[in-house]
């Protein structure tokens, strides 16, 4: 689906959900400066619960605070105020940094600044196209390769020739695993996509039978098997899965599905949801 017809913020629980497990990349370890020892509960319950997109205690014992956003929010500003006070009522005696990470592909234009009376209050804005990873192409690790595709990388033609030869070399399921993360992305890059599909289509090195592009597009990036379902360890994961495949699949989740996924509590009817919406050819076989 069209980019402009997706939920903003749809897509960017995708892409959250595509980044945390990547925290190890060469990327993100720049991009948080300093080592970190473990991630911390992003739940914070006060009179409705606010939940923030990741944050970590660093080896200097400060805590890092990190969204992610695709499109401009006008309201950003007072939000991360809003994270910063509700972090910091949790963790008084630390000091808090907080950065925003903008994926999209308009321009920057949301504030983070606040001025007013004696407060001041700021934090930190990380626009990717401008970020340099050249040195990114150096490297072996597909997370990083995946990552290059968001931030300033001069030889495009590299970056997409290097992945695909990258993506030639792994076992069918991860590759299908990788181009499904990396089209994702591409999805909040439509200038970038039209790219990569030309360079797909011209490449003869990468063969993924029996998937056309289209189909990779629709492809659920996290490629998890029901076996593997079976074996995460909360309801969450679950319905996280299931909404991400969907928006991979359709672009959108209709309000009424997105209601009856988080009122299902059940994991074995979680289980049968996973498969109908794999399996499904239209969003209304879902409903």
């Amino acid at each position: 689906m069209d980019q402009q017809n997706r939920h903003p913020q749809d897509i960017d629980i995708t892409i959250k959900n595509i980044i945390l497990p990547l925290l190890e990349s060469k990327l993100m370890r720049d991009i948080i400066g300093i080592k970190y020892k473990r991630e911390l509960d992003s739940v914070f319950k006060t009179t409705k619960e606010r939940r923030v997109d990741l944050l970590l205690e660093l080896e200097d014992d400060s805590i890092l605070h990190i969204e992610f956003q695709t499109t401009n929010d006008n309201t950003m500003l007072y939000r991360m105020f809003e994270y910063y006070s509700l972090i910091k009522m949790e963790y008084k005696e630390k000091t808090i940094h907080q950065k925003l990470i903008y994926l999209g592909e308009d321009k920057c234009n949301m504030k983070n600044t606040l001025k007013d009376s004696k407060l001041y209050y700021e934090y930190e804005l990380i626009d990717l196209k401008d970020f340099q990873c050249d040195d990114l192409l150096e490297s072996d690790n597909m997370a990083d390769i995946t990552f290059a595709f968001l931030c300033n990388v001069r030889n495009r033609e590299k970056l997409f020739r290097k992945a695909l030869s990258k993506l030639r070399k792994l076992p069918e399921q991860e590759r299908s695993d990788w181009v499904g993360k990396i089209l994702t992305f591409l999805n909040v890059r439509p200038k970038l996509n039209e790219e990569f599909e030309r360079v797909f289509k011209e490449e003869p090195m990468l063969e993924i039978p029996p998937l056309t592009i289209e189909e990779l597009r629709k492809s659920p990036f996290t490629a998890k098997t029901v076996e593997q379902l079976e074996q995460e360890a909360t309801l969450k994961t679950k319905k996280d899965d299931i909404k991400s495949v969907i928006l991979i699949k359709f672009g959108v989740i209709p309000k009424e599905l997105e209601e009856k996924i988080e009122t299902t509590d059940d994991i074995q009817t979680l289980d049968e949801m996973f498969k109908k919406v794999i399996l499904a050819g239209k969003i209304e076989e879902i409903l």
